[in-house]
Order: structure tokens, then sequence, then C-alpha cells
């Protein structure tokens, strides 16, 4: 028995080793996600993802890509050898974006034979100082007329008075008019005007579809958005 055990032993120590035998790249995050809390508009904010290579082969991060033009991210080493960190510094810009809560992703690509793709998740609760009541504008017209009024209510939650300078539609189909002027908003008030939009009548249009920019004189938030959506329905 001896001897045939010592035969065994002798014959598996002769035979090499499986190929393929190892684990290949692993690609392991120390987290896939995160939260910036309160982020007051037209901020930049940025993260930094570590991740580790826990196999046993090279990885290759071989692309990023993002929800949106907000969200971007930056590779460090495009190889990583094994058991090595690299890291991927992330960027949410608040600019352009709606009050509230926001989720964007970062999808990490790389030769992880069984993770080809990870999906990073940034979350922001995007603060801005003055909102507009109602965002959205619709009205459905029996009939062909030249302006059309709409009342509207902005809120300046700041400690600095705000100034509404004026109106401009980006569709060239019609012009937007504030009345008053120039609305002068006190801190921390709330204060009604009304919005006119005066259509340039086609024969052939029969729809007005776009947005209104009012301008301000805030620091940050210069620009506020209103949409609107006309149809007319003879």
């Amino acid at each position: 028995m001896r001897i045939a055990a010592a035969i065994i032993l002798a014959i598996l120590l002769t035979v090499p080793p499986l190929v393929g035998a190892g684990t290949g790249p692993i690609i392991n995050f120390d987290d896939e996600s995160h939260d910036y809390g309160r982020v007051m508009y037209g901020d930049k904010v940025t993260h930094e993802f570590t991740l580790t290579n826990t196999g046993d082969q090279i990885l290759t991060i071989e692309k990023l890509d993002s929800t949106c033009g907000c969200t971007k991210a930056v590779k460090g080493a495009s190889e990583v050898p094994p058991h090595e960190k690299t890291h991927i510094l992330a960027s949410f810009d608040t600019s352009g974006l709606k009050a509230g809560k926001k989720e964007k992703k970062i999808y990490v690509h790389s030769n992880d034979p069984k993770r080809p793709m990870v999906s990073l998740t940034l979350t922001a609760d995007v603060v801005r100082e003055l909102s507009i009541d109602p965002v959205s504008l619709a009205r459905k017209l029996a009939a062909r007329v030249d302006t059309l009024s709409f009342p509207v209510k902005i809120t300046n939650s700041s400690d600095k008075a705000v100034t509404i300078k004026g109106a401009a539609a980006t569709a060239g189909s019609l012009q937007a008019v504030l009345n008053p002027a120039h609305i002068l908003v006190e801190p921390r008030s709330t204060v009604p005007f009304t919005l006119e939009l005066k259509l340039k009548n086609d024969p052939n249009q029969y729809y007005w579809m776009g947005k209104v920019l009012l301008e301000t004189d805030h620091p940050r938030e210069q620009q506020l958005e209103i949409r609107y959506l006309i149809q007319l329905n003879p």
C-alpha cells in the first residue's frame, strides 16, 4: 500500500497544473453608491470610488459611461494588477437641474467575466432658492387669439432680494412679456405676477410649444424655466 501511494504521489507531482484554474480578474468596489446629501444649485461635487482587483489576472478598465451630461467620471489606472487598487473620480454638476432628489449612474466596463459592467449610483438633494409655480403652462384654444395671460408666482427662500429682469421665449413663434416688467422679490417671500404670451399667428400653425426663460439677478440661479404648450382646436 505504501508503494502504491508513493507512486500516485509521484505522478501527481509531475502533472502540470490545469490551465485556467485561476480566478481571473475580479472587480471589487469598497462601495458602489454615494449620497452627497443637500447640494446647493450650481455646485459641482465629487466623490472618489476605490476599486480593488481581487482576482489573479490583470483587470482592465475598458470604458466609463454615465446617464447624463451632469455626471462625469475619470478613471485612475486602466490596468490593475492582481490585489492592487485604483480610483474612479465621479463628479456631479447641479447646474441646470431642477430642485429635489436626483439619482444618476456611472457604468464601469471591465474584463471581469462575471461582472463586465458595474453601476455606481450617485444621489443628491438639489436645493434651489428660487422656485416658480406653475412650472408648466397649457391652454387649449377654440379660436385664434393674439395674447394669452397666465398667473404665475415666484418664491424667494434666500436671505437677499432678487429681481426678475425680463423674459424670453426660446421659440420664435411667440413673445414672452412680464407684467409688471420688473419684479422685486424680497427675502423669504412669494410674489404673484402675470406672464403674457403674444402669439405670432401663422394660418398653418395649430400649436405652440417651448419654454420661457426668466432672467434674474440671482448669483447662481440666473435663469428660471417655464414650459408651455398651446393647442388650437377650432
